[in-house]
């Protein structure tokens, strides 16, 4: 592995002065991490950053194979020179980001100073943002397998796959998502399984996409007792989480992904964004996307921010409303990531964008 230090990086362009937009968002410092390439039409960069609650480092993959890592400041810590492109944002935990390829390399690095800690290497795409949970760091493949593996050594523990459909399937898998002991996961052929984390065991298996493309692309949404499931086919659902059983179902066809914040679940279509009541599925509000979808809704201090290729749409948590489309010109595809006042973005140019937030 190639890690590289500060001094031997490329060089950044200096942070401008903040922007100020509406009071709400200023601009603290951006960072152009990727250099285009000759006749690039239409870059996408849908990895995206995670920021690590203990250091406040910022670690961000990008389409050209890079990992690399900011403090808060803007100062460029460490970059890893990878095999991406890359679909899923960085996983964080325990002091290492675990980030991986569509060529299924799996590579941990220390997240402060980029130091590697292992590699695995498995023949499927890696599709999702990696999940710590305890002593083991889960992975989803495009292909539909999950892989557990130990935290400290990348050594495997087990994986659970469901063989892929004959069909065409739409792009995307959704995150692990795992409460008391057990791990949930959405199939591009419609169905959510709850295995038991340790050991992967099949605890319950539900049919919930129907139609000729049922792919439960959005990550599955926990809340105390249920399980929220959205799928492309239709059909979104509150699950028992103890058995399965269905609870509610109701229809927002071409759902693509979804995001449980309190009493609301929100949908992204590729046409709408949905609040729907979590206890009863009723709609609540919709509002047009107007772009295109491919990252988790991302709900904050009563707003929901929304990637829809054009930028970060901002929805009145309430209502619906449209508030403003966050963008600096070239758009984004990732969800962006939090760490109190202070918000990460990645535009589809491959910037690294800083802002602070100014939200009651």
């Amino acid at each position: 592995m190639a890690i590289l230090s500060l001094a031997a990086s490329v060089a950044l362009l200096a942070a401008p002065a903040p922007l100020a937009l509406d009071g709400q968002f200023a601009v603290a410092w951006r960072r152009p991490l990727v250099m285009p390439e000759l006749l690039e039409y239409k870059p996408f960069e849908p990895a995206g950053p995670q920021v690590d609650p203990a250091t406040g480092v910022v670690v961000v993959a990008t389409r050209d194979g890079f990992v690399r890592a900011f403090d808060a400041e803007g100062k460029q810590l460490w970059y890893f020179e990878g095999r991406g492109p890359y679909i899923g944002a960085p996983g964080v935990g325990g002091g290492i980001a675990v980030i991986g390829g569509i060529d299924g390399h799996v590579v941990a690095l220390d997240v402060v100073s980029g130091i590697g800690r292992w590699q695995y290497q498995y023949k499927e795409e890696i599709g999702a943002q990696p999940v710590f949970d305890g002593d083991l760091v889960y992975l989803a493949t495009l292909e539909g397998t999950v892989l557990a593996l130990e935290a400290k050594t990348g050594m495997w523990k087990w994986h659970f796959r469901r063989e892929p459909t004959a069909r065409f399937a739409i792009l995307g898998i959704g995150r692990p998502a795992i409460a008391n002991g057990v791990l949930y996961q959405g199939f591009s052929d419609g169905s959510v399984v709850a295995l038991d984390a340790k050991t992967g065991s099949v605890k319950w298996d539900r049919k919930v996409g129907r139609g000729d493309y049922p792919d439960v692309n959005a990550s599955v949404q926990l809340s105390r007792d249920r399980v929220y499931v959205a799928s492309y086919g239709g059909e979104v659902a509150a699950l028992d989480s103890a058995n399965g059983n269905l609870v509610w179902e109701t229809k927002v066809p071409l759902s693509y992904k979804a995001r449980l914040d309190g009493d609301l679940l929100f949908v992204v279509s590729t046409s709408s964004v949905l609040a729907l009541d979590a206890h009863t599925g009723k709609q609540v509000w919709t509002a047009p996307l107007e772009g295109t979808p491919f990252a988790d809704p991302f709900p904050l201090k009563g707003l929901v921010l929304v990637a829809n290729g054009k930028g970060l749409l901002v929805l009145d948590r309430r209502n619906g409303k449209k508030l403003r489309v966050f963008t600096r010109g070239s758009g984004a595809s990732a969800a962006p990531s939090v760490l109190g006042k202070r918000l990460y973005g990645l535009s589809n140019v491959g910037e690294l964008v800083a802002v602070d937030l100014n939200l009651k």
